[in-house]
């Protein structure tokens, strides 16, 4: 799309070759098995808060898992804190992984933001500050069009819902701009936009997931026991 049309600068009506939306579960076991881990090649850090009946009873109070520089669609994320609480594989045929509340945060900073537009080719240049995400169009340092944004969520994908713009220095409607989502996989399901902390040059975002009641294979509960239970001595 040449930078001088209208900028519906994101449009993506179609999203394709990140799959399905990964469940609540999906992001917690790729945490506890290893396997984000070995994707990004890189250690997930542990804590835990464990009261002593809680550690009886096999159940972590509070459990944070942090990964960084993980890699998403060309976007290198500084860093993602998962924090859930009452988390427990309850025995049984199957045995299940539960949990109380679960979230996450994801942390970007200007540098990735720099070369994820260019590695995807987008037509605009995201400026991150305190205001939101300012989104600018040009051509040969000529100023076109500069939208205010703010992150939001559409189904499983995260947008830039405009705020306010400007065409050539002039006022101009938001209606109509932006249509579509982030060239970005899904979130996971049922994920809830709660809280945005924009910084000149970093945005953190917070999500809020649903609990997780989750069956699990047998194999896959031996395999996570043991990364599970160390953790919660006290």
């Amino acid at each position: 799309m040449p930078l001088d049309e209208e900028p519906d600068t994101l449009e993506l009506d179609e999203v394709e070759g990140f799959g399905d939306a990964p469940s609540p579960a999906d992001l917690l076991i790729g945490l506890l098995d290893g396997t984000l881990s070995r994707v990004a090649r890189r250690p997930v850090k542990v804590r835990a808060k464990v009261s002593p009946v809680s550690a009886m009873l096999g159940t972590a109070d509070v459990l944070v898992l942090e990964l960084g520089e993980l890699e998403m669609a060309g976007l290198e994320v500084e860093r993602i804190v998962v924090r859930a609480e009452n988390v427990r594989i309850q025995p049984g045929f199957p045995p299940r992984l539960r949990t109380g509340d679960i979230g996450f945060k994801a942390t970007v900073s200007q540098n990735a933001i720099d070369r994820w537009t260019q590695r995807s080719h987008l037509p605009v240049r995201l400026h991150l500050c305190e205001d939101g995400v300012i989104v600018k169009t040009s051509v040969r340092g000529f100023s076109i069009s500069e939208i205010a944004t703010e992150v939001a969520v559409s189904g499983h994908l995260l947008t830039l819902r405009p705020k306010r713009a400007s065409f050539v220095g002039l006022p101009a409607p938001v209606v109509g701009l932006l249509r579509g989502y982030l060239p970005l996989p899904p979130l996971p399901r049922g994920a809830r936009l709660t809280n945005v902390d924009h910084e000149d040059g970093r945005v953190t975002a917070w999500f809020a997931l649903d609990d997780i009641d989750q069956p699990l294979t047998p194999a896959i509960a031996r395999r996570l026991r043991p990364r599970l239970l160390p953790r919660l001595r006290f």
